[in-house]
């Protein structure tokens, strides 16, 4: 099974937010070596989180790794506008192609941001209206099919990912328009629902830049020597979403409750948001579970 991460860049106390970004461009350096699969950012506008510009972010990532693939999970696609999205995402993937990943979702953020970050453009319809229309909009031009064109021209395409934590619309509008699916289970609404992923696949119709199915579900995980050790670090953890599905404990506990997961959703990868409440118990827990895993290490991890 492969493993991901998601971070939310929480700024944890006693941090400035920079040194909280400055982390983050260690720890996918770390994760790169211990064997996992992909690095996501989140988000987020709320003065909590260390950084608001994510996609910048993750050009820095991919500049200082090599395999790992990153992205942003997700664009809030009502801040922005689709254009401007399926650019800058074009550029990355021609500097950095086969690494880069899209996810967009349907959140929002406070009335002031999203009026300041739509320059005061009216919602088309309700959010859930716009949102749809936005992701037919963002689709037709990354799949060059819409009467816009913009440069590189010749990069590959992105894989897109519709992000959800528990509606079944998402689910069938991934199947709908043939992109892959991601369902959170790191979020407060979050539903625990493996009937979503069956949806999905039942309903996928294939497209012309993906032709099966892909699938990939997100908890919120922390791994410590100890499963006493653990949960007394999710306790104080600023990354703690509290969604009730958190996997917390011991190497052993740990590795039992994720094939678990896998097992219950029919699916080979999972993204876990690491709950440690700093640098060094974060980067102990990827490596408990990259262990307990097997995941495929580089030479410098071993």
């Amino acid at each position: 099974m492969q493993l991901g991460i998601l971070d939310f860049c929480c700024i944890r106390k006693g941090h400035s937010p920079t040194e909280r970004v400055f982390e983050t461009l260690q720890m996918v350096q770390e994760a790169e070596t211990l064997g996992y699969s992909r690095y996501w950012l989140s988000e987020h506008h709320e003065l909590s989180y260390a950084h608001h510009s994510p996609e910048l972010l993750m050009g820095m990532m991919a500049g200082s790794t090599e395999r790992i693939r990153v992205g942003v999970a997700g664009v809030l696609l009502l801040l922005h506008s689709p254009l401007r999205v399926a650019k800058t995402f074009r550029l990355l993937e021609a500097l950095f192609g086969g690494r880069v990943d899209l996810g967009v979702g349907s959140g929002s953020s406070l009335p002031e941001v999203l009026a300041a970050m739509r320059s005061g453009a009216p919602l088309i319809g309700n959010n859930n209206e716009d949102y749809l229309q936005r992701v037919e909009q963002l689709l037709a031009l990354m799949r060059n099919e819409s009467s816009l064109s913009f440069n590189p021209m010749d990069a590959g395409m992105t894989p897109l990912w519709l992000l959800g934590s528990g509606s079944p619309v998402t689910a069938s509008l991934a199947a709908r328009h043939g992109t892959s699916y991601g369902l959170s289970l790191s979020h407060a609404k979050s539903r625990d629902d493996p009937s979503l992923i069956a949806r999905y696949r039942e309903e996928f119709r294939p497209s012309s830049h993906q032709s099966a199915p892909r699938c990939i579900v997100s908890v919120a995980a922390l791994c410590a020597e100890t499963d006493e050790e653990a949960r007394r670090q999710a306790e104080n953890s600023p990354e703690n979403p509290r969604s009730g599905f958190e996997v917390v404990g011991s190497p052993q506990h740990c590795r039992e409750r994720l094939l678990a997961l896998a097992e219950r959703y029919q699916i080979d990868e999972l993204i876990l948001l690491n709950m440690g409440p700093d640098q060094a118990t974060q980067l102990r827990s990827l490596q408990l579970l990259a262990e307990a895993l097997a995941l495929p290490a580089t030479a410098s991890a071993a």
